[in-house]
C-alpha cells in the first residue's frame, strides 16, 4: 500500500469512527404510544410507553397491582424500561400498592431509574427550607421510599384537581381527582387508614360460588335505573383520594380513572367546563374501580366522547367481585348514547378472558345483550394502541 493510499485509509477509518460516535449519541425516538394493562389479578398495573413532541421516549407506570402481580408480570416489564419518567400510585388500596412495595423491596431496585413520583401521602413532605424529609407514623410504602427512593426533587407536592405537573412538550395531564378538600380529610384520618391498609396487604382469594348477574335485568333496564353511589365522597376516602387524570400525548388521549368516586369525577368535569355539549374527547377510558357498580355514573359517561372502555380485573376478590352488570349496562346504554341512536360501535375490553372473570364475578352477559346497542365485548387484551 502506498503512503497516499494508507493516508486515505486512515482518514476513512477516522471518518467512520466519528460518524459512529455521532450516530450513537443521537437520541432514540419512537412514534407510537403503547398502553399495557397488565394482568394484575383484581388490581391495576398499567405501563404507558409514549413519547414527547420530539419523539423522545417517556414511560409512565400507574399502580403495581397485588403482591403477586410484581413476580408474575410487573417485574419483567419494569426491568425492560430504561427509565420510569413518572411513577403514579393512585391511592393506597392493596390491589394498587402491594406490587409497588415488592418493587421497592427488590434488592435490584434502582432509585435513579425513577424521575418523578405522583403519590399523595400525609407522611412524606419536603421542608421548603432544607433537604430533609419530615414524616410521621410512616407505614410500609412510605418507609421504603424514604430509605431507598432518593426522593429529593422527585416528589415535591400533592396531586389534585387544579394542579398542573411539569411534563415535556407534547405531553399534558388534566387532573380530575382527588380534590384538595378530600386530601385534607384523608390526611386527617391518615394514621387510621395506614393501619387499615397495612392489614389489607395480603391478597384474598375467592372461596364462594359465583352467582349469575343476568337475573339483575336487561342491560337497557339496568342503565335506566336511578342510581347514586353507596357511599358519599367523604364517606369513601380510599376511592375519593384516588388520582384520576386525562393523559394527552402526541398520538392519543386516555382517561385513567383509578378507583375514583364518580360524583367527584362528575363535579370535576363540570368544573373544568365539560358537559353534554362540550364533551371530553379521549381514545380510551380505563373504567373506575374495575367496573364496580358504585363507580360509574351515567352523568359522567354523558360528558365523555369515547368508544373504547377498558376494565382491569380478573373478576375480583372474596370481598369485592367486579365488574358489575350495571356498569356494562351504563357504558352501552347511557342516555347520550341512546340519544345518538348508537351511531358508533362501542367496545368494552377485558384484560382477562371472559371465562376467568365470570368464574369469580358470575355470568355478566348473554347473547341477547348484543342484539341492541351496537357494541361488542373483547376479552383478554393487554396492549392498547391506535
Amino acid at each position: 500500500m502506498s503512503s497516499l493510499s494508507f493516508y486515505i485509509y486512515i482518514l476513512f477509518i477516522h471518518y467512520a469512527h466519528l460518524n459512529k460516535l455521532k450516530l450513537s449519541t443521537c437520541p432514540i425516538t419512537i412514534s407510537e404510544t403503547e398502553v399495557l394493562v397488565l394482568k394484575a389479578h383484581h388490581g391495576d398495573a398499567i405501563i404507558i410507553k409514549t413519547f414527547d413532541a420530539s419523539g423522545i421516549p417517556f414511560n409512565i407506570v400507574v399502580d403495581g397491582g397485588t403482591a403477586k402481580t410484581y413476580d408474575e408480570v410487573l417485574k419483567k416489564e419494569l426491568a425492560s424500561l430504561p427509565t420510569i419518567d413518572v411513577l403514579v400510585l393512585t391511592h393506597i388500596d392493596s390491589d394498587h400498592i402491594a406490587g409497588l412495595i415488592k418493587f421497592l423491596k427488590n434488592p435490584f431496585f434502582k432509585p435513579e431509574k425513577i424521575k418523578q413520583y405522583w403519590i399523595n401521602s400525609s407522611n412524606i413532605k419536603f421542608l421548603v427550607s432544607g433537604n430533609s424529609i419530615s414524616y410521621n407514623q410512616a407505614k410500609t410504602f412510605e418507609e421504603f421510599l424514604i430509605t431507598k427512593g432518593e426522593l429529593k426533587d422527585k416528589w415535591s407536592e400533592d396531586i389534585y384537581l387544579g394542579k398542573c405537573p411539569t411534563l415535556p412538550l407534547g405531553i399534558s395531564v388534566e387532573i380530575l381527582s382527588p380534590t384538595a378538600d378530600v386530601l385534607d380529610k384523608l390526611y386527617e384520618k391518615w394514621p387510621d387508614l395506614s393501619e387499615e391498609y397495612s392489614k389489607k396487604l395480603k391478597d384474598v382469594f375467592i372461596s364462594t360460588i359465583a352467582v349469575s348477574q343476568i337475573t339483575k335485568g336487561t342491560l337497557e333496564d339496568l342503565a335506566s335505573v336511578d342510581f347514586s353511589p353507596e357511599k358519599t365522597i367523604m364517606g369513601d376516602l380510599f376511592n375519593s383520594s384516588s388520582i384520576a387524570f386525562v393523559l394527552k400525548v402526541p398520538d392519543l388521549a386516555i382517561l385513567l380513572l383509578g378507583d375514583s368516586h364518580p360524583e367527584l369525577i362528575r363535579n370535576s368535569m363540570v368544573f373544568n367546563g365539560y358537559s353534554t355539549d362540550n364533551k371530553l374527547k379521549v381514545d380510551f377510558v380505563k373504567v373506575s374501580h374495575h367496573g364496580s357498580l358504585n363507580n360509574t355514573l351515567n352523568d359522567v359517561l354523558d360528558m365523555i366522547d369515547c368508544d373504547k372502555f377498558i376494565i382491569s380485573t380478573n373478576g375480583g376478590s372474596s370481598d369485592n367481585k367486579h365488574p358489575d352488570r350495571e356498569t356494562i349496562a351504563r357504558i352501552v346504554h347511557h342516555p347520550e348514547r341512546k340519544k345518538s341512536g348508537y351511531a358508533s360501535l362501542r367496545e368494552i375490553y377485558l384484560n382477562y378472558s371472559l371465562k376467568q372473570v365470570e368464574n369469580k364475578a358470575g355470568t355478566l352477559v348473554d347473547k341477547d345483550d348484543f342484539l341492541n346497542g351496537n357494541w361488542r365485548l373483547i376479552e383478554n387484551v393487554n396492549i392498547f394502541k391506535l
